[in-house]
């Protein structure tokens, strides 16, 4: 699998609004569970995790974070990009007592631990690119920000 293949297109959010972190994971699986990617435990899981291992990291001073939940709960991979207007409230992933604000968030759904840790790899790469960063962080329309993913 190349390592964004799995990114759905119809699961490309861009400049949404939420609440708080949960309000956003009941979001994704509402989305996956639609598409049938995710099982009906999904967006439990989703919060479990993120509660037990935070993933928020800063990247060019813009909060990104990489929510996933164990494969169980996953029928089939993909991976989602959200996009906020208003940043989110996450826990730092190297420090879990601080808060980052997070405006972009890549949710992972793959089934192989392997495919995890390419999948993030890749990801931290793009994020560490400071235009690719800040064009994600202002897009508008989601088959430029396709592109601009697949093609990196």
């Amino acid at each position: 699998m190349e390592t964004l293949d799995a990114l759905n297109k119809d699961l490309i959010f861009l400049n949404k609004n939420f609440n708080d972190t949960n309000e956003l994971f009941d979001f994704i699986a509402d989305k996956t569970r639609e598409l049938d990617l995710t099982k009906d435990s999904y967006s439990s899981a989703l919060k479990t995790r993120e509660e037990s291992f935070p993933t928020a990291l800063e990247f060019n001073d813009i909060g990104v974070a990489i929510p996933h939940a164990d494969s169980e709960n996953i029928n089939r991979e993909f991976i989602s990009l959200v996009t906020l207007d208003k940043p989110l409230k996450f826990n730092a992933m190297e420090d879990s007592n601080r808060i980052v604000e997070v405006k972009i968030v890549f949710v992972l759904g793959l089934l192989k631990a392997e495919n995890q840790l390419e999948t993030l790899q890749k990801i931290m790469q793009l994020l560490q690119e400071e235009n690719t960063l800040r064009y994600l962080n202002g897009a508008t329309k989601i088959s430029d920000v396709v592109n601009t993913l697949i093609n990196q």
